[in-house]
């Protein structure tokens, strides 16, 4: 059985769902069934049995697709993830990397994992970002580390970096992105639905907030201060310049806060 050869590494956030959506599509791509498997990721120790679990659970249905894919976003972050590639994978594989302004990407983040019941009632962004990579807003949107570490293992023609503003701007540009990656035909037609699941969001007074959308108290609502977010965008503001580096793209609109809701 082949193992996978393209892998969406993440980030999370950052139209790797839509991506793997619309990758899903094209006739020379087979793409996992979910999209993420999270199997480097999981903390456990991995037997060869193990991953040959893996491929019969996942791409047993592949056959001679040319490219095997999944979309786990842990992958880029999380610990043991480039030893088991380097372990069980037999080829270096393509690599995907999307990426978003990181304030931005840190508000969704959190949002996210906040519907879920991961934060104790009233943490703030700030209290959150202490947490371990698992549920930090901050740890996940820092990117040029992880990077690097990546590039460091693979050769550079490995990897594809993507921005989230492009999806935003372009769908089928993005996606075009992609296949003149792999080498595959471009798509004539995308995904057309909802790029971004996340919650809409709203100013209330000098905070920013979820939208009176579900049920929840408005003092319960997740809220942002200015602040909190001019602390946050300072703080990533080295590890952008790291990564414009690393990755050659234009990152000079992510200097400066997004604008979040209109």
């Amino acid at each position: 059985m082949k193992a996978p050869n393209l892998f969406i590494l993440g980030a999370q956030k950052a139209g790797t769902t839509y991506l793997a959506r619309a990758l899903a599509n094209h006739p020379d791509v087979f793409f996992s069934e979910p999209k993420e498997t999270f199997f480097f990721s999981k903390k456990k120790h991995w037997e060869q049995s193990d991953y040959e679990e893996y491929l019969s659970t996942y791409f047993a249905d592949a056959g001679d697709t040319p490219w095997r894919a999944e979309g786990s976003t842990t992958y880029l972050q999380w610990p043991k993830v480039r030893e088991r590639f380097h372990r069980f994978l037999p080829e270096a594989p393509k690599m995907i990397i999307c990426l978003r302004q990181p304030v931005d990407k840190a508000v969704s983040f959190y949002i996210h994992n906040w519907r879920r019941g991961r934060y104790a009632p009233g943490s703030t962004i700030q209290d959150a970002s202490k947490l371990g990579v698992e549920l930090s807003p901050y740890l996940t949107s820092l990117y040029a580390e992880s990077i690097a570490a990546w590039m460091n293992g693979y050769p550079n023609d490995s990897f594809l970096f993507m921005k989230f503003d492009d999806l935003v701007e372009d769908p089928k540009a993005f996606v075009r992105q992609a296949t003149d990656f792999l080498g595959i035909d471009p798509m004539e037609n995308v995904p057309s639905g909802q790029i971004n699941a996340g919650l809409p969001l709203t100013f209330d007074g000098e905070s920013l907030t979820v939208r009176r959308s579900e049920n929840v108290p408005d003092a319960e609502l997740p809220r942002f201060t200015m602040q909190e977010l001019s602390d946050l965008q300072d703080r990533f503001n080295y590890d952008l310049k790291r990564t414009e580096l690393l990755t050659g793209l234009d990152l000079k609109i992510w200097y400066s806060l997004p604008k979040f809701a209109a």
